[in-house]
C-alpha cells in the first residue's frame, strides 16, 4: 500500500490521539517489566525500567524505538564486553583505570553522526561495568542483561501495541506544510496594498512541519524499504520546501503603491495557479484525493511568459514588477520540483504492487 493511500480509520485514530496512546504504551511496557520481576526477581531490575523510559519516552514512532533500541543494545554489549575483559584480564588498579580512560576517550573521538547514541551508551557502560575495579563481574552482567531486556520490551510494545508509524506522521507533516504554503499564497495574492498580509506565524508553522519531516528520516528507514531506498528524494523534498518558504518570504516583503496596484493584481491573478497546485498536492498527500494531480505542461516557463505578456511596455521596464514576476517564476520551478519528487515516491510504491 502506498504511503499516500488514505489512512485506515484505526491508523487515523492512533495518529489523532498518539500522545495519549504513547503514554499508555509506556505504562504497559513498564508494567510488563514489573510482572517479569515479580515472577523472576532479578538483581538490578531497575535498569530494565530505565532503559524502557529512555527508549520510549522521546520516540513514539515504531522506527524510532527500533533504531534507539538497537543502538542501546549494541552499545551496551560492546561496553560490557570491554569492561569485563579489562576486569578479568588485569589486576592492577591503575592499569585498569588507564585502559578505561583510554577506551572512553577513543569512543568520544569516534562518536559522531547517526550512531552517536550507541557510542554514548558504550562509554558509560564501560564505567558502570568496571566500577571501582573490584573484579566483581556479577553485577555488571546483570546490568547488561536487564538493559537488553528493557530494549526487547520497548521494541515489542512499540511494534505490536497500537503501533505509531513514522510514515503517517511524515506524510501528514508534508501535507501540512504544503497546505500552509497554499493558504499563505492565497492570502498574499488577494491582499491589498493597504492591508498587507503578515504571514510570519504561518511561515514558522510551515518550517516546523518541514523540520519535523527531517527528524523522521531514521524512523522511516526502519518502517519502509521503499522510503529507505529514496532517502535522497526525502532530503530533496525538505530542501525544496525550505526554498519555497524562502521565496514566499521575499514575495511577502513586496509592497507597491496605489498606481502600481493594477499591474500587481494582473500578475497575482495569473500566479494564482501556484496556490491551486499546492492545494491539490496537499489533498493528495493527506489521502483525500486518489489520483496524483497533474501540473500544466512546462508550468514554470509558461507562467513566466504569461506574466511578461500581461504587462505593457512601460510595466515591463519597471524593475519591481519584473523582479516580482521573476520571484513567482522561481516559485513555480520549485513547486514543479516538489511535484516531481513526490511523484518519484508515488511511482515507487505503484511498482511494488
Amino acid at each position: 500500500m502506498s504511503v499516500f493511500s488514505p489512512a485506515t480509520p484505526f491508523a487515523s485514530y492512533i495518529y489523532r490521539h498518539f500522545r495519549s496512546i504513547h503514554a499508555l504504551k509506556l505504562a504497559l511496557a513498564l508494567f510488563i517489566a514489573v510482572i517479569i520481576n515479580a515472577f523472576w526477581s532479578q538483581p538490578h531490575f531497575v535498569w530494565s525500567m530505565v532503559t524502557i523510559v529512555i527508549i520510549m519516552m522521546s520516540l513514539p514512532q515504531v522506527g524510532g524505538a527500533i533504531e534507539k533500541s538497537m543502538q542501546r543494545a549494541v552499545g551496551t554489549c560492546i561496553g560490557s564486553a570491554y569492561g569485563v575483559m579489562l576486569v578479568l584480564s588485569f589486576h592492577n588498579y591503575w592499569l585498569i583505570m588507564g585502559l578505561l580512560i583510554l577506551g572512553v576517550s577513543l569512543i568520544c573521538f569516534m562518536s559522531a553522526g547517526r550512531y552517536s547514541y550507541a557510542y554514548l551508551v558504550a562509554g558509560f557502560t564501560i564505567i558502570i561495568v568496571i566500577g571501582d575495579a573490584n573484579h566483581d563481574t556479577y553485577e555488571a552482567l546483570w546490568r547488561t542483561a536487564n538493559i537488553l531486556l528493557g530494549c526487547f520490551i520497548a521494541v515489542l510494545v512499540s511494534l505490536f501495541v497500537f503501533p505509531i508509524k513514522a510514515k503517517q506522521d511524515w506524510r501528514c507533516q508534508l501535507a501540512q506544510s504544503t497546505n500552509i504554503l497554499a493558504v499563505i499564497l492565497d492570502k498574499h495574492f488577494t491582499a491589498s496594498m493597504r492591508a498587507p498580509f503578515d504571514a510570519r506565524p504561518e511561515l514558522e508553522s510551515a518550517m516546523k512541519a518541514v523540520l519535523t519531516q527531517k527528524k523522521l528520516f531514521f524512523s522511516l528507514e526502519w518502517e519502509s524499504k521503499t522510503l529507505k531506498q529514496y532517502k535522497s528524494v526525502l532530503t530533496q523534498l525538505v530542501n525544496k520546501q525550505i526554498r519555497v518558504i524562502t521565496l514566499m518570504e521575499l514575495l511577502l516583503q513586496t509592497r507597491w503603491s496605489d498606481e502600481d496596484s493594477a499591474s500587481y493584481a494582473k500578475i497575482n491573478q495569473i500566479a494564482s495557479i501556484l496556490q491551486i497546485s499546492l492545494s491539490e498536492l496537499s489533498e493528495f498527500l493527506i489521502g483525500r484525493r486518489a489520483d496524483f494531480p497533474v501540473l500544466p505542461e512546462r508550468m514554470a516557463i509558461s507562467l513566466h511568459q504569461q506574466l511578461l505578456a500581461s504587462l505593457d511596455r512601460d510595466e515591463q521596464q519597471e524593475f519591481a514588477l519584473t523582479g516580482y514576476s521573476w520571484l513567482i517564476y522561481q516559485l513555480a520551478k520549485t513547486i514543479e520540483s516538489i511535484y516531481e519528487e513526490v511523484d518519484v515516491i508515488n511511482q515507487a510504491y505503484e511498482r511494488r504492487r
